[in-house]
């Protein structure tokens, strides 16, 4: 009846993966709050916003698996029939934000290191590479990319012990056996597809965006550290003030982002290497993924405190929202007992 690979899985996936989650929905959620602010649309707050919303998501996919490592949860029979029907859907639906998001990040990366060293050839791109023509493009084609994910296993469920005990075996639609000794009812071309299809994922969703990350991430902090020097209080920024005052914000902009994306490179790229290693050996990954697993959503936990850190306007800002929120609460509660 367990749902664990082994007590290893279980001890990393069941218990340090939910608390990881709550705290990086309710972090994103934060931080979605406050670069939604209508006086803080800019370009690079709503792809880091949109970040925050691919996060989420990928938090609230992963719980079920979490939730699978429960003796309260393998042993119900609704649960096992959700997780049976569904698993494979909801890993889909994991890659598929996974690799959204790790576009995004490299999106995010280029458009800051774009903007600090050519500021002016992002005017005359900024038409037609809107965020929200940019996100469509990543969130379509990580789709395509990931879709076979959806299609590549078919599965058999069967009930034993009177009904009370559900069971799910799966086979790749490629295996040479199947259910009942039977010969595989699916075509060559669903065959090639499922053999083709992590290969090219592996490549254009894992290394291909990793890679580029880590090499623009590392353009990013050099630049930064030359442009440091700008902003030392012995030496001052010649000509039109207004144009200091932007290029500074821009900087602290460019702190946070890199921030953000550095903590992505060190938290997705053993996960990205061990999922690019697994396409190509077959081999038991089970504890080694579960680390991986536990690294990629730290990261994504991480945000907001990373914001917290690097931004004094992103905590000026929460801090002035939150009080808001508190006085229009407390303003309610007292109109409401004053009609009382």
């Amino acid at each position: 009846m367990s749902l664990s690979v082994n007590s290893t899985e279980g001890v990393l996936i069941g218990t340090v993966i939910p608390i990881l989650v709550l705290f990086g929905i309710s972090g994103n959620i934060l931080n979605l709050t406050v670069l939604l602010a209508p006086n803080l649309r800019t370009r690079s707050n709503q792809l880091l916003a949109c970040l925050a919303v691919a996060d989420i998501v990928s938090l609230i996919v992963i719980l079920p698996h979490s939730m699978a490592h429960y003796e309260m949860f393998e042993t119900a029979l609704w649960f096992r029939k959700f997780y049976g029907m569904y698993k494979l859907h909801i890993m889909a639906v994991t890659n598929w934000s996974i690799a959204t998001a790790t576009w995004l990040v490299f999106v995010i990366c280029l458009e800051r290191l774009i903007i600090i060293k050519y500021p002016l050839s992002v005017r005359k791109q900024a038409k037609f590479f809107t965020p929200r023509n940019v996100v469509t493009i990543i969130v379509a084609t990580a789709f395509v990319l990931t879709s076979y994910n959806h299609v590549s296993h078919s599965c058999a469920a069967k009930l034993f012990c009177n009904g009370t005990q559900y069971h799910v075996a799966c086979l790749q639609i490629d295996s040479e056996r199947w259910f009942r000794n039977e010969p595989n009812p699916n075509s060559e071309f669903m065959k090639s597809l499922v053999r083709i299809a992590p290969q090219v994922n592996a490549i254009f969703v894992v290394l291909i965006p990793v890679v580029l990350v880590i090499i623009f991430n590392v353009m990013l902090i050099l630049t930064l550290r030359q442009r440091q020097k700008l902003f030392e209080p012995s030496k001052t920024i010649r000509g039109d003030l207004q144009y200091g005052s932007q290029a500074k914000t821009e900087h602290k902009v460019t702190i946070t982002v890199t921030a953000i994306v550095t903590c992505f490179t060190i938290t997705q790229s053993p996960s990205a290497f061990v999922t690019f290693l697994s396409s190509y050996i077959h081999r038991d990954w089970v504890t080694l993924s579960a680390i991986c697993t536990i690294l990629v959503v730290l990261g994504k936990a991480l945000n907001f405190v990373l914001f917290c850190l690097s931004s004094a306007s992103f905590r000026q800002r929460l801090l002035m929202q939150t009080k808001q929120g508190i006085m229009r609460k407390s303003t309610r509660y007292t109109s409401v007992a004053a009609h009382v």
